[in-house]
Parts: structure tokens; C-alpha cells; sequence
């Protein structure tokens, strides 16, 4: 058995996808499967698949399934996984070399529930940021008390998971949706018991405009509110609710109060959702106001916080043109 599945979601990505490939199989630690999850792309995605897996039939699977989403496809590789721990990668990103080597030194040393890492952000050929979580490096954590890992990146490719977080509690991934990364991650962070966190940057995330944050279809923002139904009714139905009841209120903070308003608010400052994320917020967190972690808001997102409050709409819009300007 292996000690690493890594699942690829794929489609429509073929110029993007043999780089990703590639450096998986570069990898020094070669103690893994590689389930390639080809959505009924209609691209040559499905051929690329296929070619490497006949090459490197030892280490690949490529699967075909109809277009379901790329949550569908990692549900796929999760019930075809047989790997200790599970990675996540999106087939137009690709990883450094030594990550699965690095990763298993942890895991031997420390075998946490969750393994992070940090991420380099790139556009147009250059690195243009990195994505960190907000907690403390090279301990192990317990998740309970760590309240910063509902703070950070949201994303299912920045850490390793036992698998048994999944399968032990039916835990999978929505389907055919926006936002299906919150849902799953935060009901993770519920039932993992231990984590560590690595300092270096092993994942190489390519921003793109088509990628969906990046959509301009300001409608489909309503599905952070859905994704919340979700995760709160889970919360509520599990037990978990009062003990991460703060951090689930600011987590809504800043995805639905900053990132989904400010998301909608710039392309249309009145649409509907504008006030619908209001009202979903007065209703589920009436006290979001006093919430005891807004002081982890840096000061730009403290001022739009305000802003937002007393409906000021013209002027966020206008700080985001001028960074735009800017180039910030």
C-alpha cells in the first residue's frame, strides 16, 4: 500500500496537464499512486491520461468518468485511493521535487492528521505571492485549539489528509458546485485530531483567468450561501457547532460579509446578492459585529468590513479600482 494517493481532477486543461504530470513522477519519494480523474473532458485530456498510464503503469490509473465537476472526480479517486495519506492537485498545477520526500520525513517523525504547506502563486509565467497557513510552523497542533486553521487557505491542495478522515466520516465533496473547497475543508478541520505545518512552499498554484473564482457570473456567488447551509446544518448535525461557533461565524466573515460582496459589489453594486449576503448574515451570525476574532482583520479588510456595514458601496468599489491601478 502506498504511502501517498495524489488525485488529479481533470478538464479541459491539456496544456497544462503533462507539466503537472511530470512532476509528480519527478518526485524523489516514490511511494505513491497517481489517480488521474479525467471529468469527460473534451479535450485531448483523456488521451493524455491514458498515454501516461500506459507508460507508467506501476504509478498511474487513469480513470474516465462523465463530467461531474472536479468535485465528483475527487470523490472517484478517494473511493479508488488506497494511499495512508490523500493530496489533492489540480491538473494545472504542478509540485517541487522534493515534496512527497519531505512530506514522509514528517509523517515518520510526526504522523499528524493534516499535513500543510505553503503554496507560490503564478501568472503569466512568474511567481506573484505565496499562500501560507496562519499557524505556527513545525509543531504539532492540536485542531481544536487552533482556531487560525479555519482562517487560512480553504483549498483542498495545500495539505496532506490521513485518509481516514474521509472515509471513517462520510466526509466527501459536493458536486457540480462553486465553493465545494469550504464545505469540505472545514468539516475536516472538525474531525482531524492533529496537525503540523511545514514553512516551505512545495505547490505551484497558477492563477488563471478561467478558473472559477476568476467568473464573472456574478449570480453564481448565491452558492457561498448554499456551501454555508451546508456546513452549518453538518456542524449542527454532528455536535460541533457550539465549540466552533466563533470561528465558523468569522470564517462567513470573510468569505461571504468581504470576499462574496466584494466579488458581486464590483461587478454590479446593485445586484441582489449584495443584500442577500446581509440577510444570511443578520440570520445565521446576528452577532458577527462583536465577533471576537475580527481583530485578526488587517487594516485594509477592517476598513472594507466598515464600509460594508454602513453600505457604502460607491467607495469600496473605488478603493478597488484605484489597487487595480495600482497593481496591488
Amino acid at each position: 500500500m502506498p504511502a501517498f494517493s495524489l488525485i488529479v481532477p481533470i478538464y479541459k486543461i491539456e496544456d497544462y496537464l503533462p507539466k503537472c504530470i511530470d512532476s509528480v513522477l519527478a518526485q524523489t519519494c516514490q511511494d505513491f499512486e497517481l489517480l488521474l480523474v479525467d471529468d469527460g473532458s473534451p479535450d485531448g485530456c483523456g488521451a493524455i491520461c491514458d498515454d501516461y498510464a500506459q507508460r507508467y503503469p506501476e504509478k498511474i490509473r487513469a480513470i474516465h468518468q462523465p463530467n461531474g465537476g472536479a468535485g465528483a472526480a475527487r470523490n472517484h479517486g478517494i473511493e479508488l485511493s488506497a494511499g495512508d495519506y490523500l493530496l489533492f492537485i489540480d491538473g494545472d498545477d504542478y509540485l517541487s521535487d522534493n515534496f512527497l520526500a519531505d512530506l514522509k520525513k514528517t509523517i515518520d517523525a510526526t504522523p499528524a492528521d493534516l499535513i500543510l504547506y505553503g503554496a507560490e502563486v503564478e501568472k503569466n509565467g512568474k511567481k506573484v505571492g505565496e499562500l501560507h497557513e496562519l499557524v505556527d510552523q513545525g509543531k504539532l497542533l492540536t485542531v481544536k485549539n487552533e482556531p487560525d486553521l479555519f482562517f487560512g487557505v480553504m483549498a483542498p491542495w495545500n495539505r496532506a489528509y490521513r485518509r481516514s478522515l474521509f472515509t471513517e466520516h462520510d466526509i466527501t465533496f459536493a458536486t457540480k458546485v462553486w465553493y465545494e473547497d469550504i464545505r469540505v475543508v472545514t468539516k475536516i478541520l472538525a474531525v482531524a485530531e492533529t496537525a503540523i505545518r511545514l514553512p516551505q512552499c512545495y505547490y505551484h498554484y497558477l492563477q488563471r483567468e478561467g478558473s472559477a473564482m476568476n467568473n464573472k457570473n456574478s449570480e453564481r456567488n448565491i452558492e457561498i450561501i448554499y456551501a454555508y447551509d451546508d456546513i452549518l446544518n453538518w456542524y449542527q448535525s454532528n455536535g460541533f457547532y457550539e465549540k466552533y461557533r466563533d470561528a465558523l461565524e468569522f470564517q462567513a466573515i470573510q468569505h461571504i460579509w468581504l470576499a462574496a460582496t466584494v466579488r458581486v459589489l464590483l461587478i454590479d453594486r446593485k445586484h441582489h446578492l449584495i443584500a442577500d449576503f446581509r440577510a444570511y448574515m443578520e440570520k445565521n451570525f446576528p452577532r458577527f459585529r462583536e465577533n471576537r476574532y475580527l481583530s485578526k482583520l488587517d487594516g485594509n479588510k477592517r476598513l472594507i468590513f466598515k464600509l460594508l456595514l454602513k453600505k457604502r458601496y460607491r467607495t469600496v468599489r473605488m478603493i478597488f479600482r484605484v489597487k487595480n491601478r495600482l497593481g496591488k
